[in-house]
């Protein structure tokens, strides 16, 4: 029993990834991102929570693409190569989650693909922002850059507009 004990943990071990430290222009970054955005629809910018900083990042490290279910809103990016361009992966997962706008129809029914990553971006009621990247070089099921945003008050609310 302890073997297989062991040898559960040597692998959650070499799932896990390594969760980068944000610097203040690491954070900047993730901010100016998003609230341009915001602001260009004239919606209250966001502010950094290091708690929704953190809530990301001790769910990114376990290296699985998929959302926590937390109590905070949740957007995820995942891209290759790994890189420690901590502004890049910023600028590129908003861009990403913001090109989704594309499926947004004049009465805010999503069409074809996913809309729910913008909406979020822009949802008027989120004030604060937590990102967090993780590296998951040694997980092959997912690419090595990890992202997670998370906002509060959550919003991407089905039948809801975001502004």
């Amino acid at each position: 029993m302890k073997t297989i004990l062991l040898l559960l943990a040597v692998i959650a071990v070499a799932q896990a990834g390594v969760t980068l430290t944000l610097s203040s222009d690491d954070i900047e970054a993730f901010l100016k991102a998003h609230n341009d955005v915001r602001n260009a629809l004239d919606i209250p910018s966001l502010e950094w929570d290091t708690k929704l900083a953190d809530f990301a990042g001790d769910w990114t490290s376990r290296c699985v693409f998929e959302h926590s279910d937390g109590p905070y809103g949740e957007n995820l990016y995942a891209s290759s190569p790994l890189t420690n361009n901590v502004t890049y992966l910023a600028y590129n997962s908003v861009e990403s989650w913001v090109e989704e706008l594309a499926n947004v129809d004049s009465d805010w029914n999503c069409i074809g693909d996913s809309c729910g990553h913008y909406s979020q971006v822009v949802w008027r009621d989120s004030l604060h922002l937590g990102c967090a990247i993780t590296q998951c070089e040694n997980n092959p099921e997912i690419f090595p850059n990890l992202v997670s945003c998370n906002y509060d008050p959550p919003g991407n609310y089905a039948g809801e507009k975001p502004y």
